[in-house]
């Protein structure tokens, strides 16, 4: 160790202040770039573990392939693992309800199979041999087929086939959805026992013209073949199937690459790092700030130590290499120590809302959240540190090499007198005496040293707003995009066919269920109404022009928007206008059909997320268009001045004019419902629609009787506290006393689905708060480090204002004129870039989403109040130190 390193050595250890503050500055810096490179890793490990519990572990899959094809790419040196699935055919059960799905689809797999793509049992077991299957739960709730573990089950598998003219054409496994007329050939007669009852398999398709069962592969041959891959180089994955696939298809799983970073598309990736260089690029600005503000002050201190080495023939290198020494003395101390916090402190974290992500996504359950730490990710953080201490010592550091021994040594660059710059106003004398003029005038006439503490506070400032602006927008972005409902629980209950029980009977029977707080029901329906031209707001009408021009009537001068329907239970409805203060009267009198209007929806233009209102404000006529039912077919959309039907049956569809197809209604869309709809009512945003509410009575209108998309289901709104638990005893009472009146019902948790969206924002809390935290800490910590040092360094200057007696209630005047001046010019300059950096965050959430500015008042108000905090409180702790002092053993000293 060479006399610069020892010298070097001792500055450190004689202000061991100085050194702790910019130690645990290192330490803080590093922590927070651990903690974002540890974070981002941990993430996208949690993510693709859920992904391969939700969907499997392949990464590309061969459909309904031939069997040359299996052999060809099985011996391709890229694939690292491989199952095959054996399409043995379908199977036609004459008792499914779904109409589109009347096949069980029979599949032969191995033990390595679950491997790759996950079955998950319910109840039973998987099969052991040929003779034994397992069969999708789908198929009993959405298909209406119930079997039971140790049922016989005998089908006739075979293919399926269409007609064409040139003769029946065989149609791909699962590739094709189920079409009229189609047949199945080439049959063989199978006994199976079912052992075993699953969730509906990931690799089903939801298109598909059947319900998966899958057997054990034995000695029968498949039809076709499905292929489940990895490879050694999965970015190459599609090239790979490409040259492969030369019959049925292909596809990747390409959630799964994504999140392993070997997506072709890698938009993911690419918000996910910028993301991480957003936020290591707002935390190398503190931690330089900080850093650069100590060696700066260090060095400022030290000028005339460098002036005395340089005449003693010191070159420029070797002074330079002591303040890298010195840059690595304080590395090695507070880059472990930052690493342990970082490491530390995240993995704490993870740990702490590893529940909550397990109730985001059902797949999350099965995947705990933990820190992973990678050698890739420690030396990101490492070489960051490292370089941000080099960058901040270097800084200073070129500035002192470059001031000449003599004016070095005589420190005559430190003042610069300049007539009157140095004058201070009269108010500041009368307002803090000749303590505050001449604390004035040591501002003026030492700017460099004043200029470092208020740059300090400037960025403290800049980082605190940015960091709170970010954390609003990122919150805003992420749960801002949706209007929950304001009930639990949403079932659909099909009306008994036989006239058994009324909605009514059944409303009173749900709400007797001990879990069910309440419940309310309403009809709801799609259609469309005629709207006055100059009651539309321009803003929609702007869109409709470039999105369905034929909407508008040119000649009419009106509009036709669509409307989502809504017919309330009347004691809900009536209650809900007794609370808002409406005429309950006029709206509930059906005869003339006064309905509530709740408008406002969401839509993406290009790349952004835009929000608008249909109708303008206030109340206007209309006419409610309802489309006829016409035998043989479905309608289907209106296109023009034509509404459009199809067929089941092969006639195609039908246009037919909408004086043919429509009758209308008179409707009155009254009062806008500002605030939340009444309870039970629909709300989605995203629906380019105008709900409209009226009494559920008008559902016996004969305005409906012919209509032809009826309203068969009774929607029901229930409120309860515990959700769960009535969920279940729902789907019991649905089973049971429905099932006898021929009602039928479906039930959705909405409960479940706000508890996730709380949990998510619980979780973007957390980390906000806690990077604001550490920033609020980085913030701190410069300036405390910059002011105390300088108040420090200033011990010669107050030995001498002693000495001619200066008293103790004109230091602490000259000291509270020098806070307010270091506080009010940090403010003036950082609040201003601090909202410019904000509006500027705001244009980068806005490009994507529409979102109102959020000015950042709050950052703004406690950053005002925490910066006079701070430095008063800064202030008064280098003073008591400087009050101990001996004059004159600081007046002898030159440097302390």
């Amino acid at each position: 160790m060479n006399i610069f390193s020892r010298f070097t050595l001792r500055t450190l250890k004689k202000n061991k202040m100085r050194t702790l503050v910019t130690i645990i500055g290192i330490a803080l810096s590093v922590a927070m770039f651990t903690s974002v490179t540890s974070i981002i890793v941990s993430f996208q490990q949690y993510l693709m573990n859920m992904e391969i519990v939700r969907d499997g572990t392949w990464e590309g899959r061969m459909i309904a392939t031939n069997e040359q094809c299996i052999q060809d790419i099985s011996k391709d040196k890229q694939v690292k693992g491989m199952t095959v699935m054996e399409n043995l055919g379908f199977a036609r059960l004459g008792d499914i309800q779904n109409e589109d799905k009347p096949y069980l689809m029979v599949k032969a797999i191995d033990d390595s199979f679950t491997d790759y793509s996950p079955i998950n049992l319910i109840e039973g077991r998987m099969p052991k041999n040929s003779s034994e299957i397992v069969l999708s739960k789908h198929l009993e709730y959405n298909g209406g087929v119930k079997f039971d573990v140790g049922d016989t089950l005998k089908l006739q598998v075979g293919t399926r086939y269409y007609a064409e003219k040139k003769g029946d054409k065989q149609l791909p496994v699962e590739m094709e959805p189920f079409q009229a007329g189609e047949t199945l050939k080439e049959k063989s007669e199978k006994t199976y026992t079912v052992v075993g009852i699953c969730d509906r398999p990931v690799s089903e398709d939801y298109s598909a013209a059947g319900y998966s069962a899958f057997t054990k592969k034995g000695e029968e041959k498949a039809r076709s073949y499905d292929a489940f891959l990895t490879f050694t180089q999965p970015k190459k994955s599609y090239d790979i199937l490409e040259k492969y696939t030369k019959t049925g298809a292909y596809t990747t799983h390409q959630d799964l690459l994504r999140f392993m970073g070997n997506s072709t598309n890698d938009r993911y990736n690419r918000v996910l790092y910028s993301m991480g260089a957003i936020l290591i690029g707002i935390i190398m600005i503190g931690a330089i700030s900080l850093i650069y503000s100590a060696f700066s002050i260090s060095l400022s201190e030290r000028t005339k130590q460098m002036g005395l080495l340089k005449s003693i023939g010191a070159t420029k290198k070797q002074i330079r290499h002591s303040v890298i020494f010195e840059a690595c003395v304080l590395c090695a101390a507070g880059i472990p120590l930052g690493l342990a916090a970082g490491l530390g402190g995240i993995g704490i974290t993870l740990h702490a809302i590893s529940g909550l992500m397990g109730e985001l996504w059902s797949a999350g359950e099965k995947t705990k959240l933990y820190l992973v730490v990678t050698w890739q990710a420690v030396l990101i953080a490492v070489l960051v540190s490292f370089i941000t201490v080099l960058i901040s010592a270097m800084i200073p550091a070129s500035k002192a090499v470059r001031i000449p021994a003599i004016q070095a040594i005589r420190q005559s660059d430190e003042i610069k007198l300049r007539g009157e710059k140095v004058r201070t106003s009269r108010l500041t004398y009368k307002l803090f005496g000749f303590s505050g003029m001449l604390a004035g005038k040591n501002f003026k006439r030492n700017r460099k040293k004043y200029r470092t503490t208020v740059f300090s506070l400037f960025i403290s400032i800049v980082l605190f707003v940015s960091a709170t602006s970010f954390s609003a927008y990122m919150k805003v972005s992420t749960s801002g995009l949706g209007r929950e409902e304001d009930y639990d629980i949403s079932c659909e209950v099909t009306e008994p066919k036989d006239g058994s029980k009324t909605v009514s009977e059944i409303e009173k029977e749900i709400e007797q269920i001990g879990s069910v707080d309440s419940a309310t029901y309403r009809k709801e329906g799609g259609g469309e109404v005629e709207v006055p031209e100059e009651q539309i707001s321009k803003e929609y009408l702007d869109y409709l022009e470039e999105t369905d021009p034929e909407r508008i009537n040119e000649a009419k001068k009106t509009v036709v928007i669509a409307v989502q329907l809504e017919l309330l239970q009347e004691e809900a409805y009536q209650t809900y206008l007794q609370e808002k203060k409406m005429d309950v009267s006029k709206y509930m009198d059906t005869k003339s059909w006064n309905a509530l209007v709740w408008d406002g929806f969401s839509v993406y233009c290009g790349k952004k997320i835009k929000t608008m209102n249909i109708l303008k404000a206030g109340e206007t006529d209309a006419q409610l268009l309802i489309p006829k039912a016409m035998k043989g077919y479905y309608y289907s959309m209106h296109e023009g001045s034509d509404y459009v039907y199809l067929s089941d049956e092969d006639n195609g569809e039908k246009r037919i004019s909408a004086a043919e197809a429509v009758k209308k209604h008179p409707i009155h869309l009254g009062k806008r419902m500002t605030a939340a709809p009444p309870e039970g009512v629909a709300n989605s945003q995203w629906n380019e629609a105008v709900t409209i509410v009226l009494p559920y009575r008008a559902a016996d209108d004969k305005v409906f009787d012919d209509m032809a998309n009826p309203m068969p289901y009774t929607s029901f709104a229930l409120m309860a506290e515990q959700h769960e638990k009535a969920c279940t005893e729902l789907s019991d009472y649905f089973e049971n006393q429905l099932k006898d009146s021929s009602a039928s019902g479906s039930i959705m948790d909405l409960a479940a689905n706000r508890d996730s969206n709380q949990a998510l924002i619980l979780i973007i809390d957390v980390f906000s708060y806690g990077f604001i935290i550490l920033i609020s800490l980085i913030s701190v910590a410069n300036v405390f480090n910059t002011i105390s040092t300088n108040i420090l360094l200033r011990r010669q200057e107050f030995a001498m204002l002693k000495s001619v007696g200066m008293t103790q209630k004109g230091f602490r005047r000259m000291m509270n004129y020098e806070c307010m001046l270091y506080g009010f010019k940090g403010l003036l300059y950082g609040l201003p870039v601090a909202g410019g950096l904000s509006y500027l965050m705001y244009k980068s959430v806005v490009g994507g989403l529409e979102v109102k500015y959020i000015f950042p008042w709050q950052g703004m108000a406690i950053s005002v109040v925490s910066v006079f905090i701070v430095v008063f409180t800064t202030m008064i702790y280098a003073m008591s130190k400087i009050r101990k002092d001996n004059t004159m053993e600081a007046l002898r000293n030159e440097n302390l």
